[in-house]
C-alpha cells in the first residue's frame, strides 16, 4: 500500500471544520424548515408536546451508541490501530458495526416488549398512554440513527466531513413530507408521524452507507472475511464506553427529566422547549459540533506522537475562535430572539402565546450557549488523552445541579417551562468550570495572557453592538405602529429582522476590525502521520 503523508495543523482543522459546516448548514436549514412546518401544522398543543416528549424518550440511548460516548471511544482507538496497522483498524470498525447492530436489536426488542406490556396492563392517564405508545412506535428508529453515528465517526477519521453533515437532510425532508401529508389528519397524525420518523432515520443512515462501504472494500476487500465479534480491540473500548455511559446516562436523565418537568409545569412546556432548543442548537451544530468533530482526530494524533506544543496550540486556537463566534451569537439571540421566532414560526397554529413562551425559553437556553460550546471543545481534549472519567464526572455533577434547580424553580417559584431551560444553562456553566479546572490540574489546558486579552476585545465589540442594536430596535418601535410590529405578515417580519440583524452585524464588525479581533496566531508546524 502506498504511503501518504498528511499534516495536521490549525489550517487543516479549520478546513475540515468548514467541510463539516457546509454539509451541516444544509441539514440545519432543512431542520429549520421541518420545525417551521411542525409549528404551522401543529402549533404548541398538548398532542405535539406528547410527540416531542416521546421522541426524546425513544432516543435516550442515542448519545451512548450513536454519538458522544461511542464516537469518543472509537476515534482514539481507531487512530491508534491505524498507526500500527491500517487494515486492523478497519477490521475493528467493521466488527464494531456488527456488534452494535446486535446489541441495539436486542435493546429495541426488549424495550418494545416492556412498553407493550405496560400499555396492556399498566394504569395510566390518557396523556401518559399517548406518550408511551408513541415512544414504542419510534423506538426502532434508534438502530438506524446509531449506525449513522458510527459511520459518521469513520468518515470523520477519513477527513470526509461533508457526507455526515449533509445526511440529516434526508431525515428532515421525509419528516417535512410526513407533516404536510398528516396536517389535517387529526385522529392519527401523531402515530403516523412517529412511523415517519423511522423511515427518516433509515434514510439518514443510508446516506452514509455507499461511502462507508467503498472505504471498507478498498481497505479490506471482501467485507465478511475474518469477522471477530469478540476481538480484543473491541473489548479495549469497553472501559471508555462504560465511563462514557455514566456521562451520557447523566445527560440523558437530564434530557428526560427536563421534558417531564416541562410537562408538569405546563401542558405546552415540551413544545416551547423544543422550538426554542432548535434555534439555540443551530449555532451549536453549525460551529461547535463542526469544530469538535474536526478537532478530536488531530488531538489524538498529536498525543500519540507526544507533540504537546501542537496539542495545546490546536486546543487554544479552537477556544479563541469559538469564543469569537459564540459570544456575538449569544448577544444577538437575546436582542433578536423574539423577532426570529416570529419570523420562523409565527403563522398557522403558532399563536402570540406560543411566541412569548418560546422566546422566554430561548433566552434562558441562550445563557448556556457559550459554556455548552466550550464543553464540546474541552471534551475531545479529555478523550484524546483517554481521560474519560472527567467528562463523566462533570456530566454527573451537572445532572445533580440541573435536577435540583428544576425542582426549586418549578416547585418553589412556579416559573413554568422556562425553569427547565434556565436550569440547563446554569448546570452547563458548572460543567464547563469543572472541566476547565480539572484539565488545568492535569496540564492539559493552558491559556496564555494573550487569550484573555482577545476575550476582552471580543466582549467590548459585542457590548458596542448590543447597545447600538437596542437603540435601533427602540427607534423602529416608536417609528412604526404596534400593528406593524406585532404583524404575522411575512414581509413585515423579514423587514424587522433585516434592520435589527444588519445593525448588530455592522456595529460588531467595525469595532472588531479596529480591535483586531479576527487576527489569530500563525499556523504551527503540523503533526505528520503515515497511512
Amino acid at each position: 500500500m502506498n504511503k501518504k503523508i498528511n499534516i495536521d495543523s490549525t489550517q487543516s482543522i479549520w478546513i475540515s471544520a468548514k467541510h463539516f459546516f457546509s454539509g451541516t448548514l444544509l441539514s440545519r436549514l432543512a431542520g429549520m424548515l421541518r420545525d417551521m412546518a411542525m409549528a404551522y401544522a401543529f402549533g404548541t398543543g398538548a398532542a405535539i408536546a406528547s410527540f416531542m416528549l416521546a421522541f426524546r424518550l425513544s432516543h435516550l440511548l442515542r448519545r451512548l451508541f450513536g454519538e458522544g460516548a461511542l464516537q469518543a471511544a472509537f476515534i482514539p482507538e481507531f487512530e491508534a490501530l491505524r498507526t500500527q496497522e491500517p487494515k486492523k483498524a478497519f477490521q475493528f470498525f467493521r466488527d464494531l458495526v456488527l456488534v452494535l447492530t446486535l446489541v441495539l436489536s436486542l435493546v429495541i426488542i426488549l424495550g418494545c416488549l416492556s412498553l407493550g406490556l405496560w400499555l396492556l396492563y399498566g394504569e395510566m392517564s390518557t396523556e401518559q398512554y399517548e406518550v408511551i405508545f408513541l415512544t414504542l412506535l419510534m423506538l426502532p428508529s434508534l438502530l438506524f440513527i446509531c449506525l449513522f453515528g458510527l459511520n459518521a465517526a469513520l468518515l470523520q477519521c477519513e477527513k470526509n466531513y461533508f457526507i455526515p453533515g449533509v445526511a440529516p437532510v434526508a431525515f428532515n425532508v421525509i419528516w417535512i413530507l410526513a407533516v404536510f401529508v398528516l396536517k389535517n389528519n387529526n385522529s392519527s397524525a401523531m402515530p403516523l408521524l412517529a412511523l415517519g420518523v423511522i423511515v427518516a432515520c433509515f434514510f439518514q443512515w443510508f446516506m452514509t452507507v455507499p461511502k462507508t462501504l467503498s472505504i471498507l472494500w478498498l481497505q479490506l476487500g471482501p467485507l465478511l472475511r475474518n469477522i471477530r465479534l469478540s476481538s480484543s480491540d473491541i473489548w479495549k473500548i469497553g472501559k471508555p464506553l462504560a465511563l462514557g455511559f455514566i456521562g451520557v446516562a447523566a445527560s440523558q436523565i437530564n434530557s428526560a427529566m427536563d421534558a417531564l418537568f416541562a410537562r408538569y409545569a405546563e401542558p405546552e412546556g415540551p413544545a416551547f422547549l423544543w422550538y426554542a432548543m432548535r434555534i439555540q442548537q443551530l449555532p451549536l451544530a453549525l460551529f461547535g459540533i463542526a469544530i469538535a468533530g474536526a478537532l478530536l482526530p488531530p488531538l489524538s494524533r498529536a498525543i500519540k506522537n507526544q507533540d504537546w506544543e501542537n496539542y495545546h496550540h490546536f486546543l487554544q486556537d479552537a477556544c479563541k475562535r469559538t469564543f469569537t463566534l459564540m459570544l456575538p451569537i449569544t448577544a444577538a439571540f437575546f436582542i433578536l430572539g423574539d423577532t426570529c421566532i416570529s419570523l420562523l414560526y409565527g403563522r398557522g397554529e403558532f399563536t402570540y402565546l406560543s411566541i412569548f413562551g418560546t422566546t422566554r425559553c430561548l433566552w434562558a437556553y441562550n445563557l448556556g450557549l457559550l459554556p455548552t460550546t466550550f464543553i464540546l471543545i474541552l471534551a475531545p481534549a479529555c478523550y484524546a488523552k483517554s481521560h474519560y472519567r472527567l467528562p463523566a464526572l462533570a456530566a454527573c455533577l451537572s445532572m445533580g445541579v440541573n435536577l435540583l434547580l428544576n425542582w426549586i424553580l418549578i416547585m418553589k417559584f412556579g416559573l413554568g417551562a422556562v425553569s427547565v431551560a434556565l436550569a440547563t444553562s446554569l448546570s452547563a456553566w458548572i460543567n464547563v468550570c469543572f472541566l476547565t479546572v480539572s484539565l488545568k490540574k492535569n496540564h492539559l489546558f493552558l491559556f496564555p495572557i494573550s487569550s484573555y486579552l482577545h476575550f476582552f476585545k471580543v466582549s467590548l465589540a459585542v457590548l458596542i453592538a448590543s447597545c447600538g442594536t437596542l437603540v435601533v430596535r427602540f427607534w423602529t418601535q416608536t417609528l412604526f405602529s404596534s400593528d406593524f410590529i406585532l404583524s404575522f405578515q411575512v414581509w413585515n417580519q423579514i423587514f424587522q429582522l433585516i434592520i435589527q440583524l444588519s445593525s448588530f452585524a455592522l456595529l460588531f464588525i467595525v469595532p472588531a476590525f479596529f480591535l483586531k479581533v479576527f487576527s489569530f496566531t500563525q499556523q504551527k508546524p503540523g503533526v505528520i502521520i503515515d497511512n
